[in-house]
């Protein structure tokens, strides 16, 4: 098999473990009904899905170090099986927050790897093509993953998606053993000299940028079915259609934050895909008695959202040469962490409120991320202002 193969390999691999990961938030209502439990409790499976890969991947990345990327893919693959077969087979809360955070230490361990083996595959001139389409692969977990796993859901239930999930693993490993090579990714940096990188204050921005973005977006994303159904009169199928206009969109916001970045800067792209996913957030508030007018900003929020996420990504792995592994494995905590603080935040605030202050809460957290993202990309104009303030 050629490595450009290969490399499809793994991002259709990712696909069906972002599939798997992020289909829980188009079915949390069936989930809590199935279980007994209620929606914000259903809502921590999320949280401590983000929790885990944020805090636990970094770890076990440490300790598999000493071993190839093939047999480090062959486990955690099985990981990820044993997590979806607990999945399937019961509905007990406990148990399924036990299989969440199985599932996710492997899917955490497999996507970090997966960008390394990716760049390992491709020749030098392409390992930039070779991100991306492993990029492309996890984020078209996006697009179907809500409204394919809300349809599958309405014929066998929730917990046949999982059953899917084990039976993929199961293909995927042998082929894993026989297509990918047994190569170490061990760095020759030390690892305490690795570590300094985190404290390049482009790095800390970035990763501030990046963490109240997520949270914003995930405070509202995880709970977008719950959020559309008390907010909005749509039916199931068009909440479905509603979905998966979600999906593509997801997809667009990243192909152009790519296009965007070439042509203005990866800056401004930034700046501005903060300033429309902020008024995106808030006129999803303002819209919610039109249906079609919420599909619409529903889309404009997903592209706002995503334009900045490849960039951030880039931004980070681009100022951290000497140990892109690292950064590539925290630039993903970040992600997690921030995502399980949104989705945490989010299902207090869906208990204890009316459903419609999600969005002006989300947009407040994406808020601080645009004057992170003001004070990365103008710190000489911002300076005198925050001296201004001060006195």
């Amino acid at each position: 098999m050629k490595n450009s193969w290969k490399i499809i390999l793994l991002a259709i691999i990712c696909f069906v473990l972002g599939t798997s990961e992020f289909v829980i938030v188009g079915v949390l209502d069936k989930i809590a009904l199935s279980a007994n439990i209620t929606i914000a409790q259903a809502g921590q499976l999320i949280s401590v899905f983000a929790i885990t890969a944020a805090i636990g991947t970094p770890i076990a990345i440490y300790f598999l170090r000493k071993l190839n990327q093939q047999k480090i893919f062959m486990l955690a693959l099985a990981v990820i099986m044993l997590a979806s077969l607990i999945m399937f087979l019961t509905v007990n809360y406990h148990l399924l927050l036990a299989a969440r955070i199985i599932m996710a230490l492997g899917v955490g361990v497999f996507n970090v790897y997966c960008f390394i083996a990716a760049t390992g595959l491709a020749p030098e001139n392409k390992r930039t093509s070779a991100v991306a389409t492993v990029t492309i692969g996890y984020n078209a977990a996006l697009i179907v993953g809500l409204p394919v796993g809300r349809m599958v859901t309405a014929v066998w239930g929730w917990q046949s998606i999982f059953a899917f999930t084990a039976v993929f693993c199961l293909t995927a490993i042998p082929v894993m053993y026989k297509y990918i090579p047994a190569v170490h990714t061990k760095s020759e940096t030390s690892f305490t000299k690795e570590f300094t990188v985190i404290f390049k204050p482009k790095i800390l921005l970035n990763l501030l940028v990046t963490f109240f973005w997520i949270s914003g977006y995930a405070m509202l994303y995880s709970y977008i079915t719950p959020f559309l159904k008390n907010t909005s009169s749509m039916n199931e199928n068009l909440l479905s259609v509603a979905l998966f206009a979600f999906g593509i969109a997801t997809l667009i916001g990243n192909k152009s934050g790519g296009f965007l970045g070439d042509r203005i800067g990866n800056s401004k792209t930034v700046l501005y895909s903060m300033f429309f996913h902020v008024g995106s957030l808030i006129l999803l508030s303002l819209v919610s008695g039109a249906v079609y007018l919420t599909v619409f900003v529903l889309m404009l929020w997903a592209i706002s959202a995503w334009a900045a996420g490849p960039i951030l990504r880039f931004n980070v792995l681009d100022l951290s040469p000497e140990a892109p592994q690292l950064i590539l494995s925290l630039y993903n905590s970040i992600i997690q962490f921030g995502f399980a603080v949104g989705a945490a935040l989010g299902g207090v605030e869906f208990e204890n409120m009316p459903a419609i202050m999600l969005s002006w809460t989300a947009a407040a957290f994406v808020g601080i991320a645009l004057f992170f993202t003001l004070l990365n990309s103008y710190p000489s104009r911002l300076k005198p202002v925050w001296l201004r303030i001060r006195k």
